[in-house]
């Protein structure tokens, strides 16, 4: 806190001019580090620890650990902020934790930020002139799997047949997957090329009705995390923040 007290200067003082005002500046704050059982400043340590960086067993900062943590960047076995790591772990960004709810999360968190796209990550593709003209040896190709009444089964890319040969360990697992684009796994063998290997492609979750419904879900629970977030965090966190530095 910063206090302004006027004092009015006389002739023993050394002044300007008689009779001058000046301001006097009398400032406080919080200590640096502070330890006890209610400890308050900006590193704090005790069993209730409010700083910037609290450390206790209920921890309250912008940087918090403590078996209750609460703030932006939180470490407990309780935790709730912005990133959060414990065992029971809510962090509106991102959370890691036995068990929880974040934007995103590793471990048994539940995402409340929709994911548009499948999270399975797909091998990078080739064009099959690559692997003809010989600048690859080996990649993935995007093709439309055709099987015929007869069970021979062909590969298209657009409109055109590949010249490929399908392993035969592959064949029984063809007709499930019959008009699909799928992405295959091709390579050289001698002069000629073989598929040994198909992909399915995810199909887009924006065609799909269940979507929209767990993304409807997923909103309303981040809405309500958010409101939860500002009245049991960002307010408490700033009102200490305001007592350590004023």
């Amino acid at each position: 806190m910063v206090t302004w007290t006027k004092y009015k200067l006389t002739p023993s003082l050394v002044a300007p001019a008689r009779g001058a005002e000046v301001l006097a500046c009398d400032t406080q704050m919080g200590p640096i580090i502070d330890v006890g059982q209610e400890a308050t400043g900006i590193i704090a340590i005790g069993q209730f620890a409010s700083g910037f960086i609290a450390i206790g067993q209920v921890a309250t900062g912008f940087i918090a650990v403590g078996q209750v943590a609460r703030g932006f960047f939180v470490v407990g076995q309780a935790g709730f902020g912005i990133l959060s790591l414990g065992m029971l772990s809510g962090g509106l960004v991102g959370s890691v934790g036995m068990l929880g709810a974040g934007g995103r999360g590793l471990g048994g968190i539940l995402p409340l930020v929709p994911r548009l796209v499948d999270p399975r990550e797909l091998p990078p593709e080739v064009s099959f002139d690559s692997l003809a003209s010989g600048r690859v040896a080996e990649g993935f190709v995007r093709a439309k799997l055709e099987v015929a009444p007869d069970g021979s089964a062909r590969l298209y890319s657009g409109s055109t047949p590949l010249p490929l040969l399908i392993d035969a360990r592959l064949r029984l697992a063809l007709p499930a997957h019959n008009a699909r684009e799928l992405l295959v796994s091709v390579r050289r063998v001698g002069t000629g090329f073989v598929a040994d290997r198909l992909l399915t492609i995810p199909a887009s979750r924006l065609k799909n009705p269940k979507f929209w419904l767990l993304w409807a879900i997923q909103l309303g629970l981040l809405f309500v995390a958010s409101i939860a977030f500002w009245l049991l965090v960002v307010r408490p966190v700033l009102e200490v923040l305001e007592r350590v530095f004023s």
